[in-house]
């Protein structure tokens, strides 16, 4: 198999997955996130395709700066786009379109923690799966989303 992805699960479980995978692959971990146990799925972008026996632990363990990422629950998630933007890395939540007024005023779960975002940035796996498999394909996200940027 060639992988050109690695998947992580919850900051532990990590998988490879190559251009065979189908998107039912996507909606089933994120259909069973809680947002304590289970909170996050990151789709990460390997730096090039390569056969799964050549993975070596550096190249598992790297954080990944092209990725997409849910954190939550099944039913209340935040999606994630990390991208290097100008040889920046970059970390934006994916939102509908719209203005932001205010502090963002829905909590979401993501284990021990709780990221706060607006109401239109918040999505369900079947949405989320989506995503995920726009950019497991094209490697970018859909059209439409409006992008805001974290600034940790």
């Amino acid at each position: 198999m060639t992988a050109t992805h690695r998947v992580t699960y919850s900051n532990r479980l990590k998988v490879f997955i190559g251009p065979d995978d189908a998107v039912v692959d996507f909606l089933r971990p994120l259909r069973r996130l809680d947002g304590y146990d289970s909170y996050s799925v990151n789709l990460t972008r390997l730096p090039s395709p390569m056969p799964a026996a050549e993975i070596t632990a550096a190249i598992s363990a790297a954080p990944g700066t092209n990725a997409v990422q849910c954190v939550g629950s099944a039913d209340v998630l935040a999606i994630e786009l990390r991208a290097i933007v100008d040889g920046t890395p970059r970390r934006y939540l994916l939102g509908l379109p719209g203005d932001r007024l205010g502090h963002p005023g829905v909590d979401v779960p993501n284990g021990p923690d709780l990221l706060r975002v607006y109401p239109d940035e918040v999505f369900d796996a079947e949405y989320a799966a989506e995503v995920f498999a726009t950019y497991f394909h094209t490697g970018d996200i859909p059209a439409g989303f409006q992008l805001r940027e974290v600034v940790e």
